[in-house]
């Protein structure tokens, strides 16, 4: 009997078959399937782009690793190289699971696809990485979002429920109250960035009986996103500037790109509403910070939740530590039990993806830096 092509298109449909309850329904870790295909079409006429070299350059749990050789015994994974190793195998590799150097990219030759373990990829997007325009790229979007969506509500209460404040007395001893306590009810929340984790915050606002409005870049409507927004914007067309006028909370979610580089200034923090909070879990190049102190001194913010700074890490000197209105945390608010899990989740199930010639989920635009 002749034996079976495994790298044959009916073998690989058939073992997909076999394995999907394994790769697509074998997940614990639930997160948004907003925008995804998440049936993938195996009649797609085209072959297995078989054998894969996959160089994981960011930790795969065991679990996760045996799900990929399940969807073909031509894939091979590559971890744990010393420099010999890797040099010799760098012009062989197909994919990277975690993040190159430019440097390593170089040696690269044969690199078809990379897939950032986090959201963020503008430190993957050196100029030599936008020449090869034929390496696809893919992000962890959305997979960190339900850890921060609940860390700025962590933030955000540290300030409005004098939380900060009475977690200083602690060590003391003392037993004092604090003034000024608010609720969220009748409040606006303003979120600009509405991808998966701005949705995320979104949910959790409304449970906080916050109105909500939001911007992003993209063009969306309420009904494609969920709609649990009261008003949902463009940021051109006058979208950002609605979202600032009417947002007693601001929340940055924006990715950090060319555009959005220090656009959290002065002049963006004074159309807001005095007394008004900026909550920023982004990432800390897309607020000046000498802006942001500045608008502290002068009364019109009430206070700051900070997972992120400019500079970062923020020096021990640096005078944002010592504003009793701030709240700093050391850019952790991604982290959970879950959040790596989900995000090597998305990993499998695009190389399987992958392999099939089917478009990936939570492609990067390259140019757009998202």
């Amino acid at each position: 009997m002749k034996k079976p092509n495994p790298s044959s298109r009916r073998t690989f449909i058939k073992r997909s078959i076999r394995n999907s309850a394994l790769i697509g329904g074998g997940s614990i870790l639930p997160f948004s399937t907003i925008g995804m295909d998440t049936n993938p079409d195996l009649s797609n006429p085209q072959a297995p782009r078989l054998p894969l070299k996959i160089w994981l350059n960011t930790g795969l749990v065991q679990e996760k690793q045996e799900q990929i050789k399940k969807i073909s015994p031509d894939i091979t994974l590559y971890s744990d190289l010393d420099a010999a190793e890797k040099d010799k195998l760098l012009p062989e590799i197909d994919v990277v699971f975690g993040r190159i150097s430019e440097e390593d990219l170089a040696k690269a030759k044969g690199l078809k696809w990379v897939h950032s373990s986090s959201a963020g990829v503008e430190k993957q997007l050196f100029p030599s990485m936008m020449e090869r325009s034929e390496i696809a790229m893919s992000n962890a979007k959305g997979c960190y979002g339900p850890a921060i969506a609940e860390h700025v509500f962590g933030l955000l209460f540290s300030l409005t429920r004098g939380i900060k404040e009475q977690s200083l007395n602690m060590s003391d001893g003392n037993w004092k109250g604090v003034e000024g306590q608010i609720e969220m009810r009748n409040l606006t929340m303003g979120i600009i960035g509405y991808g998966g984790i701005g949705r995320e915050i979104a949910r959790r606002a409304k449970a906080m009986d916050l109105k909500v409005l939001a911007a992003d870049i993209r063009p969306m409507t309420q009904e494609s996103t969920g709609n649990i927004v009261d008003e949902l914007y463009e940021m051109e067309f006058g979208g950002f500037e609605k979202v600032l006028e009417n947002s007693n909370i601001l929340v940055s979610a924006v990715p950090h790109t060319a555009k959005t580089e220090g656009m959290f200034n002065e002049a963006i923090f004074n159309q807001l509403p005095n007394g008004s909070y900026f909550i920023n879990i982004s990432r800390g190049k897309v607020t000046n910070t000498d802006d942001l102190m500045k608008t502290l001194d002068s009364g019109r913010l009430s206070g700051a939740g900070l997972d992120v700074t400019d500079p970062e890490p923020l020096p021990q000197n640096h005078p944002l530590w010592q504003y009793p209105n701030v709240i700093i945390t050391s850019h952790i608010s991604g982290r959970s039990q879950y959040s790596h899990l989900r995000s090597q989740d998305v990993f499998v199930r695009n190389v399987e993806r992958w392999v099939q010639n089917m478009p990936l989920l939570h492609e990067v635009d390259k140019e757009a830096g998202f």
